[in-house]
């Protein structure tokens, strides 16, 4: 079972996740920080377990992107933090990515 939702957290930055569950635990998942841009969402930072170990992806505004592998004992524990890491420091994020614009 997939389960999806966003969490807004402005009109112009939000919070989306995607949990897989199966047998009743977290087999994979996703929360990604994104930024509206002239209507569209742009991803910010993303953390997720599709390389079977949370890793985050901090996005470049031209597609390039930076990986940290995190060590974290299991996915529950690993999702737990991605969200409230996110929802904690979604303004400093933001301000990295617009700062990352002016260097064009």
């Amino acid at each position: 079972m997939i389960k999806e939702f966003i969490n807004p957290l402005t009109h112009e930055d939000r919070v989306r996740c995607r949990i897989e569950i199966m047998k009743g635990k977290i087999a994979d998942f996703m929360v990604q920080y994104e930024i509206s841009q002239a209507g569209d969402w742009n991803v910010v930072v993303r953390f997720d377990t599709f390389h079977g170990i949370l890793h985050r992806d901090l996005q470049n505004p031209d597609g390039t992107s930076q990986k940290q592998w995190l060590a974290h004992t299991n996915f529950d524990e690993g999702l737990n933090f991605s969200y409230n890491h996110i929802v904690e420091n979604w303004e400093k994020y933001r301000d990295w990515y617009f700062s990352r614009l002016d260097l064009k």
